[in-house]
């Protein structure tokens, strides 16, 4: 009976220490996931070639700092407050993010969605102003070349079936944010847009107010209207504004099919969940085999 009751004590042990083995393990995974990394799936070639369907990347969390918010209105889509620990540096031109998509119920507001993320590359940095002319982008009047060979290729290609070949491709929307007759913009030709950033006081005019409209009721949490020739948030009169937030242009490198900035516009900062550090794993969506000349750090 001694021994029957030494074996069960132990195996007790065993199943307990497995279990807080476990546990500690499982919570190291989830504080990893929360604040270090996070690892996504490509589902469209939208950053053709930078990554493909069935890539599965590697996001560093520690860049910008982890976001902390509550779940629960999230989900809801109720108004929340997000919170960022310590980062070590701030997403740059050129940089590939992951980010909660803004605009996943409509065009006409901003929202949050958690489980809408979309992949794509930094191009406009808060304080820049940004333009695409004749299918390139131009950042503070100086056109974007520090950019990988094969996305210059595809600008190249833009360029000339807008400018000299089709006006017109099945399936290519042309038209830019914010799609209003009063600016006029293309995904070929658009702006001069200034890029808010933190701080920011800017005057609304008219143009202003079609440009910013979005950013300043997502910020406020109030409406904002245009009445003759005056601005109004919430009823009130305003003639300046001053931004809460940093904002950036983020475009797909599949520019002929990329639903990204230049359709919608601006990102909130807050919605970046990280900055893309490679490819772990790469399968493809067709065959099922493992794409092995993939894996590795992304340009």
């Amino acid at each position: 009976m001694m021994k029957i009751k030494n074996w069960i004590e132990c195996g007790v042990n065993i199943v307990w220490k497995t279990f807080v083995i476990g546990i500690c393990i499982f919570l190291c995974w989830l504080g990893a996931q929360i604040f270090i990394f996070s690892s996504y799936s490509i589902p469209s070639d939208s950053m053709d070639p930078t990554l493909l369907p069935g890539d599965r990347i590697l996001v560093n969390k520690t860049c910008m700092g982890a976001r902390l918010f509550d779940l629960r209105p999230a989900f809801e889509h109720r108004p929340f407050r997000i919170y960022r620990t310590w980062g070590w540096n701030k997403l740059k031109t050129g940089d590939v993010a992951v980010f909660n998509y803004p605009y996943p119920q409509t065009r006409d507001s901003i929202g949050f969605d958690i489980m809408a993320y979309y992949v794509k590359r930094c191009i406009g940095t808060p304080g820049d102003s940004l333009e695409i002319v004749k299918g390139y982008y131009k950042i503070n009047g100086n056109i974007l070349i520090d950019l990988p060979a094969a996305i210059r290729h595809k600008q190249d290609s833009l360029h000339h079936v807008f400018c000299f070949g089709e006006k017109k491709i099945e399936g290519v929307s042309i038209k830019a944010f914010p799609k209003k007759k009063r600016i006029g913009w293309s995904i070929v030709n658009f702006g001069p847009l200034y890029i808010p950033k933190k701080g920011d006081v800017m005057l609304i005019n008219e143009r202003h107010f079609l440009l910013y409209k979005n950013l300043i009721e997502w910020e406020q949490g109030k409406k904002l209207v245009w009445k003759e020739g005056k601005a109004y948030l919430d009823g009130e009169e305003i003639i300046t504004y001053h931004f809460r937030s940093n904002y950036y242009f983020m475009g797909g490198d599949n520019v002929f099919n990329s639903v990204d900035a230049r359709y919608w516009g601006l990102l909130p900062e807050e919605f970046i969940a990280g900055k893309v550090v490679g490819i772990w794993k790469s399968v493809d969506p067709y065959t099922g085999k493992m794409r092995w000349e993939r894996i590795g750090s992304i340009q």
